[in-house]
């Protein structure tokens, strides 16, 4: 099962947080990704593999010394969490 949230940060940004549940030999596995649409954009991009997007937002912050691009900086723990609850509250048993 999957399910979306999707974040409105100050400057105009979204924030997609795709969460899964999937369950194999009978344990239950999360992961989950994040797509960030720029403003005035209609499009998703990943900010670990769009090349275009790290040559123009994450190099730079690399040389003002940041020690490296996680998700945490696109979003908070919380955040996933809460994106995780609404697919469980889709989900659960009765």
């Amino acid at each position: 099962m999957t399910h979306e949230k999707i974040y409105l940060r100050a400057d105009g940004t979204k924030v997609k947080v795709s969460v899964w549940l999937y369950v194999q030999q009978n344990h239950p596995y999360w992961s989950f990704l994040i797509f960030i649409q720029e403003p005035h954009s209609e499009r998703w991009l990943d900010p670990f593999t769009d090349r275009d997007y790290q040559m123009r937002i994450v190099q730079p912050g690399f040389q003002q010394g940041l020690a490296g691009d996680t998700y945490e900086h696109y979003v908070s723990s919380q955040e996933i969490l809460d994106a995780k609850l609404e697919l469980w509250e889709k989900i659960k048993p009765v």
